[in-house]
């Protein structure tokens, strides 16, 4: 196969990929956009198709933009950096109603697509480690884009700035370590007033490690966490104090604090996360005698604004720590009373006092769906908001909701992660 092909790009991908054909194969290339002429760069085959990057474009089209990031296309980060921002919105917005027409529904309103900053966003980030021998250094970035290697960064300009700052010094803190081969990735995250990092290491940490990490937590105010095996062995190692101390973020539009651990889930985009809170409460409608029933609750991100003006609120979580953390936000809100957490497989049939009333339902669901137990819990919701990150499995469960009685009022857009193709929309239903 040769290393250089041309290609003529007539669709793209849900991913947002250009795609055609060449050396007779279907070949899909990042950093590509329809209508274009290319020369791309081959990496290898996927499925039987040519992957590849754009190196050289040869025909241009009018949406096409300068990229802002050096690594652009190699770096896995970012999908979509050569497209006009505001073609970017579009792609996704025509990628849910494409997936809604597949079951023939009718939305009363499509509202206007929610957006935000373009860069410095992401308060969290998972980040690969390779040792480079020819370099005698380790690499710390995201992955390659259709690869496995990791891209060597010394910042992203997508992170929120006190965790893009760290991946320069984390490259070379990484190098000195003792076994740095044995380091496989590190992730960043950051709350409001407090930035950490969790290093996976598959070895024990030497003391000289542990100087190393050490100084690192004083020079860049970090709080170090180690991690030797799964989550459960998590363990703050600096600064020292109170091992139980944790992570927070303000909901200040709606009067709630949230801590959360470093491996805890969290909307990744603060800003956007805001707006998210207000659809959902807009979506709801909620009066004072409501119960609400959340369910795949977290840590509480939309539970506790909603158990500000609701009756009761009760959410389901399959993870124990999870619900362990809601519950102790709910006390850290003066919410105890009101909102209360369950741990609760929601794939599997689930049972409470509190779902034989009738109850308004938001469910946040994983990638998968709502399962096959979502036409149960709707059974006696007066409404349903659906947050969705996957426009399919909303899709598809927006059918369920319809055949059951739901009319989807109302359907946005929240560009969550700019420059890639992830989509969050949030569904509202009512009843017929």
């Amino acid at each position: 196969m040769p290393r250089t092909v041309e290609v003529e790009v007539v669709g793209q991908t849900d991913e947002g990929y250009g795609f055609g054909t060449a050396a007779g194969r279907m070949c899909v290339v990042k950093g590509a956009l329809p209508g274009e002429m290319i020369s791309a760069c081959v990496l290898g085959k996927r499925k039987g198709q040519i992957v590849a990057i754009a190196e050289t474009i040869q025909t241009a089209v009018d949406e096409r933009t300068e990229p802002f990031c050096t690594v652009f296309p190699r770096c896995g980060g970012c999908s979509t950096q050569q497209w006009e921002y505001r073609e970017q919105l579009r792609f996704k917005e025509r990628w849910v109603r494409h997936e809604l027409s597949k079951h023939e529904l009718l939305c009363e309103s499509f509202l206007p697509t929610q957006h935000g900053s373009t860069t410095g966003f992401r308060r969290r980030a998972r980040l690969g480690v390779r040792w480079v021998d020819k370099v005698g250094s380790a690499y710390v970035g995201f992955r390659e884009t259709f690869g496995s290697y990791v891209v060597d960064m010394n910042m992203c300009p997508t992170l929120v700035s006190g965790l893009a700052e760290l991946i320069g010094p984390l490259r070379d803190l990484v190098t000195c370590m003792s076994t740095p081969k044995r380091i496989p990735q590190v992730e960043l995250v950051a709350g409001d007033k407090v930035r950490a990092l969790v290093l996976r290491h598959l070895d024990p940490l030497s003391a000289k490690d542990l100087k190393l990490l050490s100084a690192f937590s004083n020079s860049y105010d970090v709080w170090v966490y180690g991690q030797s095996g799964g989550y459960e062995t998590i363990t703050r190692h600096f600064p020292s104090g109170d091992p139980d101390a944790k992570l927070a973020y303000e909901l200040s539009n709606f009067n709630v604090s949230l801590e959360f651990g470093p491996n805890e889930f969290i909307q990744v985009n603060s800003e956007m996360n805001h707006l998210l809170i207000a659809a959902v409460l807009k979506g709801l409608d909620l009066e004072s005698e409501d119960r609400v029933v959340d369910l795949f609750c977290g840590i509480g991100n939309f539970s506790l604004p909603i158990a500000r003006t609701a009756k009761s609120v009760l959410g389901f979580e399959i993870s124990e720590t999870a619900v362990g953390q809601a519950r102790r936000n709910a006390e850290r809100n003066n919410l105890s009373k009101v909102a209360r957490f369950l741990v609760s497989d929601l794939y599997r049939p689930t049972d409470h006092e509190l779902t034989k009333r009738d109850y308004k339902m938001l469910l946040d669901p994983p990638r998968s769906g709502a399962g096959p137990e979502l036409a149960r819990f709707a059974d006696r919701a007066k409404r349903v908001v659906y947050v969705s990150c996957n426009p399919t499995t909303f899709a598809e469960d927006a059918a369920v909701l319809d055949q059951i009685g739901f009319q989807l009022e109302s359907v946005q857009v929240f560009d969550m992660f700019p420059h890639t193709s992830h989509v969050e929309v949030v569904g509202s239903f009512g009843r017929l």
